[in-house]
């Protein structure tokens, strides 16, 4: 076994303090049952998803370039033949907080909906124009209730 020796002689100690670091907006709770509000209002029959259409969702929100090629498929031909999403935990973790919250609600055949508080919620943001989800407000409208869920769950489980 080799050693290494210390390479600064002088210095006896070494001392690491702990900062703070902002955590990402992607990780944040609130950013994420914002989301989830928001489709569940603007891409869902009666306000009502499955995880795996909300899981569907949030992996679409994450890529720029990602939404482009979802975008023209669902124009040009099936966006199901990518036969593949990411499940994300924070998903599962936001829609705790949300229904902790009761922003939403599980139903008997446990999907998750919207309730009269969630309701609220994602219209004050859909009206704020100076909203941070603006992007994703815009390409949440555009897509629209065109990703039904019957065909989500034939084509990808």
């Amino acid at each position: 076994m080799r050693t290494i020796d210390f390479p600064f002689k002088a210095i006896d100690k070494l001392t690491f303090s702990p900062r703070p670091q902002p955590l990402p907006a992607s990780l944040r709770p609130l950013y994420r049952i914002a989301l989830i509000t928001l489709v569940l209002k603007t891409n869902c029959q009666s306000n009502t998803a499955s995880m795996l259409k909300l899981q569907f969702f949030n992996w679409l929100l994450k890529s720029s370039s990602l939404q482009e090629l979802i975008e023209d498929r669902l124009t040009h031909q099936s966006v199901f033949t990518l036969e593949l999403i990411h499940l994300d935990p924070m998903v599962t973790l936001a829609l705790k907080y949300a229904v902790a919250d009761n922003l939403i609600s599980v139903t008997n055949n446990s999907k998750y909906k919207l309730t009269d508080k969630g309701h609220k919620f994602a219209d004050l943001i859909l009206r704020d124009e100076q909203s941070v989800l603006a992007g994703e407000r815009r390409l949440l409208i555009r897509i629209g209730q065109r990703v039904p869920e019957e065909r989500l769950r034939k084509e990808l489980l």
